[in-house]
């Protein structure tokens, strides 16, 4: 059995990262009018937030269609040539994305490897985390089943909360229903605050009058986590904000002095869904304390 990892660039993972971890990432395409672009190939996240704007006066809507199956397709078929047998597909949650769905009933048409979807339940950060781990137990040799053991264990840890300038976006896309929401009416004239339930579903939590108050909200929930045994990593997301970013983390740092916060960008594919203006807290048990102790899995 020779395991491959393949996953997407809404993992916020970017093609320098996968080739050093050997992961094989397909660029999610995004659509401008009639035009396709694809993440991180020929849409960096600065000219996405460049054309978002632009394309506002001209009441042009980014949409973000599914990667077909064909790509996956041909993507495992090339790892099938290298001696690959089985791929871990690692995807956005379903809870904003069918893709994992259509993998799975497609999977019988892929006769090359044995496919293997899994739900992130997740985005960015808390998906990407996830694909790191992965990747670094085919590295140890790992079976499909102790990395799914694993996942498991990371993907129940994993939170993050996202507070948006509107919730037009998701309402047009249909990822959230603000008629489920409590008080739902009052947060369309304030800043939504949206989370992935553990679920995997994102949804309307609350609202805020400024980013400062909902990123304090996010922070008090990582305060629960960070009292726990396991380790935690936390990342600070953000639309393209260099500004409001650095005094969120000057912020998170001060609160938690010990924590090192990442930071990372919303990138296309996600901020089809939150809009420019959106920014997030991500968090999970860090992945590299579940590959302690050092484990040859190969041996075993």
């Amino acid at each position: 059995m020779k395991i491959a990892v393949l996953t997407d660039t809404s993992s916020g993972i970017d093609f320098d990262e996968a080739q050093r971890r050997h992961v094989t990432l397909l660029a999610a395409p995004i659509m401008f009018g009639n035009r396709q672009y694809h993440e991180y190939q020929d849409l960096s996240t600065a000219d996405y937030y460049r054309l978002m704007r632009l394309s506002k006066s001209k009441k042009m809507v980014p949409t973000a269609p599914q990667i077909s199956m064909k790509t996956v397709q041909a993507a495992c078929d090339h790892l099938a040539q290298t001696g690959v047998t089985d791929v871990i597909v690692i995807g956005p949650s379903l809870g904003i994305s069918g893709f994992v769905n259509t993998l799975a009933a497609y999977a019988e048409n892929i006769t090359s490897v044995h496919v293997w979807p899994w739900d992130s339940r997740g985005i960015l950060t808390t998906m990407g985390e996830q694909v790191r781990l992965a990747a670094a137990l085919v590295e140890r040799g790992a079976t499909v089943d102790q990395i799914f053991e694993r996942l498991t264990q990371l993907r129940a840890t994993a939170h993050s909360g996202f507070v948006v300038d509107s919730i037009k976006p998701l309402l047009r896309t249909g990822e959230v229903n603000p008629s489920h929401s409590p008080g739902s009416t009052p947060l369309l004239a304030g800043k939504p605050i949206l989370i992935f339930d553990p679920s995997g579903k994102m949804r309307v939590a609350g609202s805020a009058l400024r980013v400062k108050g909902a990123m304090a909200d996010f922070s008090d929930a990582l305060a629960t986590d960070l009292a726990g045994a396991a380790p935690v990593r936390a990342t600070i997301l953000n639309a393209d904000q260099p500004e409001a970013t650095q005094r969120s983390v000057d912020r998170a740092q001060k609160r938690f002095p010990t924590v090192k916060f990442d930071v990372a960008l919303i990138g296309p594919s996600f901020g089809v869904h939150v809009g420019d203006g959106a920014m997030g807290l991500a968090w999970c048990q860090d992945y590299r304390s579940l590959l302690e102790p050092a484990t040859d899995f190969s041996d075993q």
